[in-house]
């Protein structure tokens, strides 16, 4: 830990996300946490209206604000956050995807967990779906917004569901023999250390977290702990997910992403890894893959997906 010189550093993933930004922002400087922090912003290529419409929010912190942005080249979540974790001064690291509002209590109860070295906190994400227009939130006192989060919005049944569905698995993965996967690179906490980096050869998205969350758990010896009291409330964005945009690109970057994380680490079960790709098909008639319903388990063999999808990318120059 030899010069870091602060408790906590705040590192916060955006891409053209500048309304939950401000959201972010505003509760981050509210927070009931007593410690040292600073606040990175970490930009995976905005045009430069993000950086001018929170500009005054930088200029005016009472709490230090970075900010430091790379060249968009498709979704480059992984070099974003090393790209912050370059200039963080903290001791323990605390990342953010830009559309999760932290809860005022959560900068303090990440600190608090960390009780011995080589831990890794996650905390719950509480889905809100996508709100139209964030920009009445940005009116009230922080303390009204994050109320009107938790307990005004209403929650549509698939957030709902989605929500309580990815709790329960948490808690069972954390019982298993893979609690790593319990980590996601939002709301998630590590103290810093040198192998404490994201592979950046993931480009688009997924998943390059859970590759992070493997490798130092399973491979460097850190301690996974998931709370759900540690909320962060998520406004969904679409930006290069797969299953929501349907964009072939996106697709074949996940599907390439998904086989180099697993040959990087050929002893993890299909099963564990391959899970996206029943929810995808190749149009034969256009030659692009697109997305579908999952499919029953029994009306499929996961290792002929796999083969498939990997005959595709290498006969058309994707991977390896």
């Amino acid at each position: 830990m030899s010069g870091r010189s602060l408790d906590l550093s705040v590192i916060v993933v955006v891409y053209n996300q500048a309304e939950s930004l401000k959201l972010i922002l505003r509760s981050l400087l509210a927070q009931d946490f007593s410690g040292s922090y600073e606040i990175i912003v970490t930009d995976d290529g905005s045009s430069p209206e993000l950086f001018l419409t929170c500009r005054e929010d930088f200029n005016k912190s009472s709490i230090p604000i970075k900010y430091v942005w790379q060249q968009d080249r498709h979704f480059r979540a992984a070099a974003a956050r090393n790209n912050g974790i370059n200039i963080s001064n903290g001791k323990i690291l605390l990342f953010l995807d830009g559309d999760l509002v932290p809860a005022l209590d959560a900068l303090r109860k990440h600190v608090e967990l960390h009780t011995s070295p080589k831990m890794m906190v996650a905390g719950n994400r509480k889905w809100r779906g996508e709100l139209a227009n964030a920009e009445h939130l940005l009116t009230k006192p922080i303390k009204e917004a994050i109320k009107f989060l938790e307990d005004i919005l209403p929650v549509d049944e698939k957030s709902r569901q989605r929500e309580e569905v990815e709790r329960q698995r948490r808690k069972q993965w954390l019982a298993s023999p893979y609690p790593w996967r319990a980590c996601f690179s939002s709301n998630v906490s590590i103290g810093w250390s040198h192998e404490v980096r994201f592979d950046e050869n993931f480009i688009g998205w997924g998943p390059e977290d859970w590759e992070f969350a493997y490798r130092l758990c399973m491979v460097h010896g850190y301690r996974p702990v998931y709370n759900e009291e540690i909320v962060a409330y998520h406004l969904e964005s679409i930006i290069s997910k797969p299953l929501l945009t349907g964009q072939h690109e996106d697709i074949v970057r996940l599907l390439r992403n998904t086989c180099y994380f697993y040959d990087k680490y050929p002893t993890l079960k299909l099963e564990d890894v391959f899970f996206w790709f029943p929810r995808f098909r190749l149009n034969q008639h256009s030659g692009q893959w697109e997305v579908i319903p999952r499919p029953n388990s029994a009306s499929y063999n996961l290792e002929e997906i796999v083969v498939q999808v990997r005959s595709w990318l290498l006969e058309n120059g994707i991977y390896p």
